[in-house]
């Protein structure tokens, strides 16, 4: 009964997220968050120069979804730190014959973050080539807002936006079982 039931979820889940990809409106994308602090305007013109190979933007209502059909007995961790999320919003862009304006134009991506209030906790450089990560986030007090995490290499760029209202302790578990497994 309980495979069963697993099964059932799963199949639901795979459902509301196809309807999610079909339907459009506020509370299924996280395009009804423009006015959250934690959602980051990275749009410019020069992200439209590069072939877009993955764009996924969930709102409340998809968030909402998943954390409904998440069995919280067998995983209480992800059910904590999806209450604190609004929404994902996640782009993957591959360049070839474009990527020296596209790396130009990523420093400026990063500026505007800054300009916005964003901070910069962290940056990872790749020693052997020019790829690098960085980490950004916009917090309220001990509350994180949105963290933004872009992504640069020889021929992808990367963004990732989590926006939401996030508990700094929210994480604490997820990184106690990284680190139990190390």
């Amino acid at each position: 009964m309980k495979l069963i039931n697993a099964l059932l979820k799963k199949t639901l889940l795979l459902f509301v997220i196809s309807a999610s990809f079909l339907l459009t409106g506020c509370g299924i994308t996280a395009g009804g968050l423009h006015n959250h602090a934690g959602y980051a305007e990275i749009e410019s013109p020069y992200w439209w120069q590069a072939d877009s190979k993955v764009n996924l933007s969930l709102g409340p209502l998809s968030i909402g979804t998943a954390r409904w059909i998440i069995d919280t007995d067998e995983d209480p961790t992800i059910d904590a730190l999806l209450s604190d999320v609004d929404g994902v919003r996640i782009s993957v862009y591959k360049f070839e014959e474009n990527s020296e304006i596209f790396k130009d134009k990523f420093s400026d991506t990063e500026a505007n973050l800054r300009a916005g209030g964003w901070q910069n906790i962290i940056r990872v450089n790749d020693d052997e080539s020019t790829d690098y990560s960085i980490m950004f986030i916009k917090s309220n007090g001990d509350v994180i807002d949105g963290l933004v995490v872009l992504s640069l290499s020889d021929d992808e760029a990367v963004f990732v936006n989590i926006i939401g209202n996030i508990h700094p302790d929210s994480f604490e578990s997820i990184m106690d079982h990284v680190y139990d497994q190390n």
